[in-house]
């Protein structure tokens, strides 16, 4: 994790300074200070610093974890009418939850988005945008780190996360396993649909097959 004594950013921007991709990093970071407001933006930077600080535990590309959480949640904020608008309009809708909870849309509107209008081509920051809230079978390591980087940077607070948190330390496929358990608890608790892509992800995370993504040594 981000140490508490770091500014959101700062662990991300050395990653993308390294990679030599300093100028895009900050080309993108003014863009979601357009896009977002100051909590969702501090948010995006925690993202981005967890998802780095993980990458260095479990492997997976540093820039493309980077520049994936900075820009996950670049659709969040355009309410739920807007999502659901752009999501018909843009032929993104693939399972009705997203009807019902248009919330679940800001994933494939945002990486529509990177890939239209923000410049993003790789197909591995598209994967971590459009899935880091629903979760898919299949997943790069890369999407799996931002998904659970997403949950347990350092401000969010809710029953559960410590857990998380402990488990990203040592294993990736455990720590995804009980955040969507732990996900499928409070919908059923709230009443509100699952989504299919989330089930896969479980069914293909269970399944042997699935990602066995332990921290180095």
């Amino acid at each position: 994790m981000r140490p508490e004594s770091a500014p959101p950013g700062g662990e991300s921007e050395r990653a993308c300074l390294t990679a030599g991709a300093q100028s895009r990093w900050l080309s993108l970071k003014a863009r979601m200070e357009r896009e977002l407001g100051p909590l969702r933006l501090a948010h995006s930077l925690a993202v981005a610093d967890e998802a780095v600080g993980m990458g260095r535990r479990f492997g997976g590309d540093l820039l493309k974890l980077a520049l994936a959480g900075l820009l996950h949640d670049g659709a969040k904020e355009l309410g739920a009418a807007n999502l659901l608008t752009l999501g018909e309009e843009w032929g993104l809708i693939g399972d009705p939850a997203e009807r019902e909870n248009p919330s679940l849309l800001h994933g494939p509107v945002g990486a529509w988005l990177a890939a239209e209008r923000w410049g993003i081509g790789d197909p591995v920051i598209l994967e971590c945008i459009r899935y880091h809230t629903t979760g898919e079978a299949g997943l790069s390591r890369e999407a799996c780190i931002v998904f659970m980087a997403d949950l347990i940077e350092p401000g969010r607070k809710y029953e559960g996360v410590d857990v998380l948190r402990q488990l990203c330390q040592e294993n990736l496929r455990s720590a995804m396993i009980e955040a969507l358990e732990q996900t499928f608890v409070y919908l059923e608790r709230k009443k509100k649909p699952l989504h299919s892509g989330a089930l896969r992800c479980l069914a293909w995370l269970k399944d042997k097959g699935g990602v066995k993504w332990k921290a180095r040594n």
